[in-house]
C-alpha cells in the first residue's frame, strides 16, 4: 500500500507540473488584469504542493509498519465521512447559482470541517468556514476583480 501511496502521489506532482505548464501557455496577465492562465496556474501549484508534502511523508513512513490507507478505511465512519465530503461538496456547487459563492461557501465549509474533523466544536467550525469564505471572496471579487456569483444578500 505504501508504494501505491507513493505512486499516486508522484501522479498529483507530474499532474500540476503539466497543468502549470499548460497555464503559462494561456498567459498570466497584463495591464487589463489576471490572464486566463492566473487561476489554472495557482490550482497547479496548489496540486503540486499538495503532492510534494503527501509524498515525502509518505517517504519518512514507508516500511512495513506503516500502512496509512489502512488505518484510515479501518477507522470507524471513514467510509460514511468520505459519502459525507462528497455530499456537501455536490450540495455546495449545486447551492452556488441560488446562495452565492461566499453564503454557499459560509455555509458549507464548517460542515465539511466537521466531517473532517468531527470533535471539533461547531463553533470553531462557523468560525473557520465563516473566515474562509472571507478571505477567499476578498481576494478574488475584491483583491482580483474576479466576478463571483452572487446571492441573495448581494455578495
Amino acid at each position: 500500500m505504501a508504494a501505491l501511496n507513493i505512486g499516486l502521489s508522484l501522479f498529483w506532482v507530474l499532474f500540476g507540473l503539466a497543468l502549470a505548464q499548460q497555464s503559462l501557455a494561456l498567459g498570466l496577465g497584463g495591464p487589463g488584469g489576471p490572464g486566463s492562465g492566473l487561476f489554472p496556474l495557482l490550482s497547479a501549484l496548489l496540486i503540486i504542493m499538495g503532492g510534494a508534502g503527501v509524498l515525502l511523508r509518505d517517504l519518512r513512513r514507508a516500511g512495513p509498519n506503516e500502512e496509512l490507507a489502512e488505518r484510515f478505511w479501518m477507522a470507524r465512519g471513514a467510509a460514511l465521512r468520505v459519502g459525507l465530503l462528497i455530499l456537501v461538496m455536490t450540495g455546495m456547487i449545486l447551492a452556488v447559482p441560488s446562495l452565492g459563492f461566499a453564503l454557499s461557501g459560509a455555509i458549507g465549509l464548517p460542515l465539511l470541517f466537521r466531517t473532517i474533523a468531527p470533535h471539533s466544536p461547531w463553533w470553531f467550525a462557523l468560525l473557520v468556514g465563516a473566515v474562509a469564505a472571507a478571505i477567499v471572496h476578498l481576494l478574488f471579487a475584491v483583491l482580483l476583480g474576479t466576478p463571483l456569483p452572487r446571492g441573495p444578500l448581494g455578495f
